[in-house]
């Protein structure tokens, strides 16, 4: 269960490959296995943002896409943070818990 009713997060201004607003998204995971749930933001960035946190969240999981043409970056937060995240400081660089891609290492 979320450690807070509501949570702030700020969507840094970064470009993708071509130089354009990268794209963003995020959604609430759920349950013990990390479950995607229901996107709660998607924007270019430069913004932010405030949620309440549903009942039953267990983490968030952010998305960035930096090509386009591929698929997106993603990082799961878990537990949901105590008020406040920047998504610029979200570790995408790493094993994320709930993979579902085989051999998914860096």
């Amino acid at each position: 269960m979320a450690l807070s009713s509501k949570l702030s997060i700020t969507w840094p201004e970064t470009t993708n490959e071509r130089s354009a607003p990268m794209l963003w998204l995020g959604a609430w995971l759920l349950g013990l296995d990390g479950e995607e749930g229901d996107w709660f933001h998607s924007g270019r960035g430069a913004a932010f943002t405030e949620h309440e946190v549903p009942f039953g969240v267990t983490g968030v999981r952010i998305r960035r896409w930096p090509n386009e043409g591929l698929a997106p970056e993603y990082a799961d937060v878990i537990p949901v943070p105590q008020s406040e995240l920047a998504a610029e400081s979200v570790l995408f660089n790493r094993r994320q818990p709930f993979s579902v891609l085989a051999g998914d290492e860096f």
